[in-house]
């Protein structure tokens, strides 16, 4: 076989440059399977929601000085405020008005309060800066987060064991 001059005879790559280009295409595969949402994503974040709007709602219980309420139902969860005559729902508070459930996550009453008190007001937030405990878990069907109110009015959400 003839070859031109200035041509060593031999096409292609070296082992260093596929070598390169595996490491290179390998580190670009782990960042996009690291990023990409987990099985429980859509739990998890309705949970860290859920989590937040209490948060907001203990908050705003100590500014407006009035009890607000967690009022957990099959379709999702809103808070209501005590008001002089009685409770009233917070429809026009983007915060803490109704927020339904993602498709096909249900939530659970653990404690202390039964199953049967959905539709009702599951927790309380004072002005103080306490609150009714509660541990109330949202279920996929695979997996299942915890999202807890201590007496203090902490919240916590984190996977259900």
């Amino acid at each position: 076989m003839r070859t031109s001059p200035g041509n060593s005879g031999s096409a292609g790559f070296t082992l260093v440059e596929v070598m390169t280009a595996l490491f290179v295409v390998s580190i670009a595969a782990s960042a996009v399977v690291l990023m990409a949402p987990g099985p429980d994503s859509r739990l998890r974040d309705a949970a860290e929601r859920l989590a937040a709007r209490l948060q907001a709602a203990g908050e705003a219980s100590v500014l407006a000085n009035r009890t607000i309420a967690l009022v957990v139902s099959s379709e999702g969860y809103r808070f209501d405020r005590q008001e002089e005559r009685g409770w009233r729902e917070l429809p026009n508070d983007a915060a803490l008005a109704f927020r339904p459930w993602p498709e096909g996550v249900t939530a659970r009453i653990v404690a202390p309060k039964p199953d049967d008190a959905a539709g009702m007001r599951v927790a309380e937030f004072d002005p103080l800066g306490g609150a009714t405990p509660l541990d109330l878990q949202l279920e996929d069907g695979a997996t299942a987060w915890s999202v807890t109110i201590g007496n203090d009015g902490g919240i916590d959400a984190r996977r259900a064991r």
